[in-house]
């Protein structure tokens, strides 16, 4: 029997950040059960923006309040209109406040954890939540090796 590898640093980092993404997709989707029109959408979203705070915290990089608002909406705004529908479902009546609570939840916690995910990546690949400009990835690439500036061009 052999004993398992030891957690390096980078996968310790990664656990916890897990745990933080895991935590703010229960916070996100609880924000559902708010009764008030538009408050339970504001509290998802300071819920996310405390997320990638933390994430960027536990990663070292510098919070950005603007970045991290583009990400966040940015996402949201790829989304149909037909899948925000759950959430508009629960102003229609009272009735149906109880019937599109689940929805909204699940979509709330789901959307959370999706860009939980991506920030994560994109803290572990570029060290920042936000994109480099192409400019920047052009002089990462110029200054790596002249084998791996041959491979992308």
């Amino acid at each position: 029997m052999t004993a398992p590898a030891p957690l390096t640093r980078a996968a310790l980092r990664r656990l916890h950040a897990q745990d933080v993404i895991i935590r703010h997709t229960s916070m996100a989707g609880a924000s559902m059960a708010i009764p008030l029109p538009l408050l339970d959408m504001a509290a998802a979203l300071s819920i996310q923006v405390r997320m990638a705070k933390k994430l960027c915290a536990l990663y070292g990089a510098e919070f950005n309040r603007t970045a991290a608002r583009d990400v966040i909406t940015g996402i949201l705004g790829g989304l149909s209109p037909g899948s925000l529908s759950a959430t508009a479902l629960r102003y229609l009546s009272f009735a149906s406040y109880f019937a599109g609570t689940l929805p909204s939840a699940g979509l709330s916690a789901a959307y959370t954890y999706v860009l939980g995910e991506l920030l994560m990546g994109r803290l572990i690949a570029n060290g920042r939540i936000d994109l480099p400009s192409p400019g920047e990835i052009g002089e990462r690439q110029s200054s790596a090796s002249p084998e791996l500036a041959e491979a992308h061009a």
